[in-house]
């Protein structure tokens, strides 16, 4: 089980995407997942080797540390499946995650660092109307503009458009945004959302 889950995360990890049922993402937040889900399958290995190394003139002794690594494999398979999954799916009142996971999750919801840091000063936010709303179709919930720098990744345009993920992945995909695809995932330029926010037609911005 846990080699497939490392074939998973190598999967993850290179592509930097995911895209399963309503849930469609792509940046650094798949590649860390990636990384978390190849872990079990890593140290069993390597504990493995290391315990042959170390005990194996007795056969007795080794079965014991044997069934001892496979209780501790399968504890790292279900605490890397969680953590893979609240970095890519973000569910709602997931748990904080410690040390870098924590500011990777923070970029996967679009936060600032004001918004990582709570005692910091906040600055105001302005909600305005969506520019896209057109009259005779329901409006989109408005989304707080916040402060944003020139260059957005996936989460962080789609809350700057007020869309969900899915449709930005489409736009890139259709041809209709142009977007840079790093090791880290896309990269979006602010002005183009701006122009696209400004015209009320997504379709009207063509690839650079």
């Amino acid at each position: 089980m846990s080699l497939i889950l490392f074939v998973i995360g190598v999967a993850l990890y290179f592509t930097g995407r995911f895209s399963l049922g309503s849930v469609r993402t792509a940046g650094r937040h798949v590649k860390a997942a990636g990384a978390i889900l190849m872990m079990p399958a890593s140290g069993a290995f390597f504990l493995s080797f290391v315990a042959g190394i170390l005990f194996g003139g007795s056969d007795q002794m080794l079965l014991a540390v044997i069934g001892l690594l496979g209780l501790l494999e399968l504890a790292s398979m279900v605490a890397a499946v969680a953590v893979a999954y609240i970095l890519i799916a973000d569910p709602p009142n997931a748990p904080r995650l410690p040390g870098i996971l924590a500011e990777i999750q923070a970029q996967r919801r679009g936060q600032t660092p004001t918004e990582q840091n709570p005692s910091a000063p906040r600055k105001t936010v302005t909600v305005r109307k969506h520019p896209l709303d057109v009259p005779g179709v329901p409006a989109r919930p408005q989304t707080p503009r916040g402060t944003y720098g020139s260059i957005l990744n996936i989460r962080q345009a789609a809350e700057y458009m007020g869309v969900t993920e899915g449709e930005i992945l489409n736009w890139i995909e259709a041809g209709k945004l142009a977007a840079a695809r790093g090791n880290m995932g896309y990269a979006i330029a602010r002005s183009l959302l701006d122009e696209m926010r400004a015209d009320k037609r997504p379709d009207t911005v063509q690839p650079a």
